[in-house]
């Protein structure tokens, strides 16, 4: 498994610097060694279908648990393959629809390194690799989103999708911390077999956190507004992200997550929740657009919406139907884009009320675009029907939750079934088109659609054969053993889930026959209600204003500004761990050991005093610099007087050398007789001494405890027989540690030049 993500990584790479030679070979290249990725893990479908699984580890960090650790099962495999096959065919089809573009290696390269993104989510068994792929999901997908980097909606779309998605990232990360605490294991494959109950306090937290990364990630319902603005993106990536990836990142993690949270109490209350809402907001959303993209983008919120509450109502049937729907939205939504890719190509317009009447002009595209909404509408034989049926199946079994999601899901595929109609007869058939159309599209931009809708056909007809892979999808889902794999025979008999299919038929066509009504009247309802997307940017424009004020009051350009904040905020911390760990003790007993003092050291300490009170009361800047020194000095003589010759020497050189060159910088200013005094002089100097006060209390605070002399002792015994130094400060500096010394020495001297730089700068009319 990592030699596939190897391989992947590397063929993104190869495009980008390959891609100028031999712009089609190189683009076809691509799609064949995507495709060849796909095989090669379809040598893995006997063995996962028999219901074996594989692990594979390569140490990495190992003092922190992490590690490249890889699980492949029926859940991860079906992934996998959904997301290398669909990628081979839009590589085919973008080296077509791209050709010309500007910068289309780089397209390349970002779509297969979000294939390689997506590939790790769903191999990933380590909750850090996890991460980490589910963040470059977000990365990648914003370099697809705003490719078209020139267009302001563009560059908006993938801001926002970034923002959104990056978000929820967060949230996740927290909560894969705290299940990997609580469950004592970094391991998906150990997580999802951890007893729930057994995270205790932090079941709450978890739950939420994971729903967030879930939910944003997925586009559910507050955050599914994003969705449609990632219209913004190329054709192929509108595809590939909206039908088997970015999109359904979040739904593979909460069918991975399922077996552990399947019996919280908030689980499936939010799925079904936050799912049914989705659901009926996507659907009538679609009803009021007329971009195909947006409708598409809609459609496919309402479907996530879907799967989420599906998986929410937990019964059997109803997660066999979530898996069902999930391969055949792949199939016809990865289709259905793709064939608008054409239209948008061909007609150079995406408005659905002026297109009809294309299918003497684009046959091909036409035949794709009726066999993809035939699946979409749930006809049979297509799989749509099957898992229609399977999901209204379940849910009139489930009682009166199941009552109220089998309405949702009813009005849906109601809409689903008109919007097929309108996609397929209204635009393909009816009166010519007034725009000249001079053909159908190009072969590689319509064969990987009319693929992909043949597969719908024939795994309705022959689900005998994708039955046992889609069984371990299941299994993967409930962590048991599957007796009887999953029934895909397309007639179950006049039952009621096949009379409620033919009643969503026949609404959605009067839905159909109605749809200018319907979407005016819906258009007036909508003014009624909150904008999501508005509050979403009303918000971002606020956090804006904020931090406006926040950055201009911290830093304000004023040097006294920021000492004075970072100084307040060291005072705070120390002072809290001080009194959390009740250390004024420490202070008392030292007070008593140090009680009597001899009169001459109270002399340096007068000096000190006398040069900060100077600095306070003066305004002139040299006797500031001067006063500064004497404080310098004072230090210098506590130095001596505690049996510190060396560095009483080091302190008094420092402060002479400070001393003469602050005053030939004096001379360079500006030719101010006094320097201006700061208002607060008060708070500088309250909070100087409050830091004073807080460093002398941490330095008696180290003083009582018992320090670990071993590196102490090391420097004393090997100081004159390795580096031939008695003065252990000095063989510490130049010897043992050299290399830092020599960095800081190379810092000082890259400021100097700086200094000098600058000091020397003359405008260019000036002579020198």
């Amino acid at each position: 498994m990592a030699i596939v993500l190897l391989l992947t990584l590397l063929l993104s790479f190869f495009t980008l610097f390959f891609y100028r030679f031999h712009p089609k070979a190189v683009g076809l290249f691509s799609a064949f060694g995507t495709l060849a990725i796909f095989l090669f893990l379809t040598a893995y479908i006997g063995d996962v279908s028999a219901g074996q699984y594989l692990v594979q580890e390569i140490r990495w960090v190992t003092e922190l648990n992490i590690n490249l650790r890889f699980y492949l099962d029926g859940l991860s495999l079906f992934f996998a393959l959904l997301i290398t096959f669909f990628g081979s065919l839009i590589l085919f089809y973008s080296t077509t629809y791209m050709q010309g573009k500007k910068q289309a290696n780089r397209f390349f390269f970002y779509l297969i390194l979000f294939m390689a993104s997506m590939l790790g989510v769903v191999l990933a068994d380590n909750i850090f690799l996890l991460y980490i792929f589910w963040e470059l999901t977000s990365i990648s997908s914003y370099l697809l989103i705003s490719f078209d980097h020139e267009k302001k909606n563009a560059r908006y779309a993938g801001m926002q999708a970034l923002l959104v998605t990056n978000l929820g990232g967060l949230a996740l990360f927290g909560g894969l911390l705290l299940i990997g605490h609580a469950a004592n294991s970094y391991n998906l494959s150990t997580i999802i077999q951890f007893d729930h109950s057994s995270l205790g306090t932090y079941s709450n937290a978890i739950l939420f956190l994971m729903l967030l990364g879930c939910f944003t990630k997925s586009a559910q319902f507050p955050f599914h507004f994003w969705l449609p603005n990632a219209m913004a993106a190329p054709t192929p990536v509108s595809a590939f992200l909206h039908s088997a990836t970015m999109v359904k990142a979040g739904i593979f993690l909460i069918m991975r997550f399922n077996p552990l949270m399947e019996g919280m109490e908030g689980w499936s209350i939010s799925l079904l929740i936050v799912g049914g809402a989705t659901m009926i907001i996507g659907a009538v959303k679609s009803l009021m657009e007329d971009d195909l993209k947006k409708i598409l983008a809609y459609i496919t919120i309402s479907t996530l919406g879907l799967l989420v509450a599906t998986v929410g109502a937990g019964s059997e049937l109803a997660i066999e139907g979530a898996v069902l729907y999930l391969l055949v939205h792949a199939l016809y939504k990865g289709a259905l884009f793709l064939l608008v890719g054409n239209i948008d190509k061909k007609m150079k317009t995406r408005n659905i009320s002026e297109l009809s009447g294309l299918f003497s002009s684009m046959p091909f595209t036409g035949t794709a675009t009726i066999l993809a909404c035939f699946a979409m509408a749930g006809l049979p034989p297509f799989l749509g029907f099957i898992a229609k049926e399977k999901l209204y199946e379940a849910l009139l079994n489930h009682g009166s939750i199941g009552y109220v999601l089998l309405l949702f899901v009813f009005i849906s595929s109601a809409v689903y079934f008109m919007l097929a109609v309108r996609l397929s007869f209204g635009v393909f058939f009816g009166k010519q088109p007034s725009i000249k159309n001079t053909g159908d599209v190009p072969f590689l931009m319509w064969v990987p659609p009319i693929l992909l809708t043949l597969l719908g056909l024939f795994f309705g007809i022959g689900g005998i054969y994708i039955s046992p892979l889609l069984t371990q999808v299941y299994a993967s889902m409930v962590q048991k053993p599957i007796v009887n794999g999953l029934d895909l025979s397309l007639w179950h008999g006049l039952n009621k889930a096949f009379f409620l299919g033919v009643l969503t038929w026949f609404v959605g066509f009067v839905f159909y026959r109605n749809a200018a009504k319907l979407a005016d009247g819906l258009k007036m309802g909508a003014h009624f209600l909150p904008s999501v997307e508005h509050m979403y940017t009303s918000l971002l424009r606020k956090i804006d204003a904020w931090s406006r004020l926040v950055t201009l009051f911290f830093q304000n350009g004023f040097l006294t500004r920021y000492l004075k904040v970072i100084f307040v905020v060291l005072i705070g911390l120390l002072a809290w761990v001080y009194i959390e760990g009740d250390l004024f003790k420490t202070a008392i007993r030292f007070g008593e050991s140090t009680a009597s003092t001899e009169i001459y050291e109270w002399v340096p300490l007068l000096l000190i005093l006398t040069g900060c009170a100077v600095v306070l009361k003066s305004s002139s800047r040299l006797r500031m610099l001067v006063s500064l020194s004497l404080v310098g000095y004072g230090i210098a003589f506590f130095y001596a007087i505690f049996s510190a010759p060396d560095v009483s020497m080091t302190q008094f050189l420092v402060e002479t050398i400070t001393l003469v060159i602050f005053t030939m910088i004096l001379h360079r200013m500006p030719k101010n007789v006094t320097f201006p005094l700061e208002r607060r002089t008060f708070l500088i100097a309250t909070i100087s001494c409050l830091f004073g006060i807080i460093m002398t209390l941490v330095l008696i605070a180290v003083q009582s405890y018992d320090l670990d002399p071993t590196l102490k002792n090391f420097y004393l015994e090997n100081s004159a027989p390795s580096a031939h130094g008695e003065n252990v400060v000095n063989v510490m500096l130049v010897d043992f540690r050299a290399f830092d010394t020599f960095g800081e020495i190379v810092v000082l001297c890259m400021t100097a030049i700086g200094v000098v730089a600058l000091i020397n700068l003359k405008p260019k009319n000036e002579k020198l």
